[in-house]
């Protein structure tokens, strides 16, 4: 029987860039994955979106940077669903949709983990995927005891991270600055065609 090893990407991608898409060939790779599920959050509860794009230009902007990819694919389940967007929820969605042969692996970076004790059902969500932490620079070490980490698996993945991050490209376009390189061709584009994260733009989700 063909095993069939999810990986499962979820995060604001406000916008997705270049470095998303690295990360996500390179986990798929070294992990043996055989697809990389991108999960759009709709709001998330322990971030700040800061967000001049609605959830569904986000949405758009992750289907089309992953077009090109067999092994990549988007589920909008936390957008449809509404609300905050609770992993918890999202992994027992995945369950009842998918088809896998091994509990699927969930992506984050390091920069998340400091508050994953606080995570919707953490106890549960931890027994029903792998996570995979995508170590960052800049970003202190934990200590597991304190953060509540001690009966929970994670694979460290430690890698050179492109100094990319969707803040400092919001931050470049209201500056007038270019993102081209930074972002796909179609994601430029999209986002010059809808003049999204410019002053000009300035409206509610």
């Amino acid at each position: 029987m063909k095993k069939n090893r999810l990986g499962l990407f979820g995060g604001t991608f406000n916008p997705i860039h270049i470095g998303h898409l690295r990360l996500a060939e390179d986990v798929r790779e070294e992990f043996n994955l055989d697809r990389i599920i991108f999960i759009p959050t709709n709001i998330p509860p322990h971030k700040d979106t800061g967000s001049k794009a609605s959830a569904s230009e986000r949405l758009k902007m992750v289907e089309i940077a992953i077009t090109e990819n067999s092994n990549f694919s988007c589920d909008d389940i936390e957008i449809k669903r509404g609300g905050l967007s609770y992993t918890v929820e999202t992994v027992d969605y995945i369950y009842n949709k998918y088809e896998f042969s091994e509990k699927p692996f969930f992506i984050l970076g390091s920069d998340l983990i400091g508050d994953i004790h606080l995570w919707k059902n953490i106890e549960e969500l931890s027994s029903k995927v792998d996570f995979i932490v995508l170590v960052r620079e800049h970003y202190p070490m934990f200590s597991r005891k304190k953060n509540g980490l001690n009966s929970i698996h994670l694979d460290f993945y430690r890698r050179r991270v492109m100094d990319i991050t969707s803040s400092e490209i919001r931050k470049r376009l209201e500056r007038g600055k270019s993102i081209r390189y930074l972002v796909t061709d179609k994601v430029f584009d999209y986002i010059r065609e809808r003049r999204l994260y410019t002053h000009e733009s300035d409206r509610s989700e």
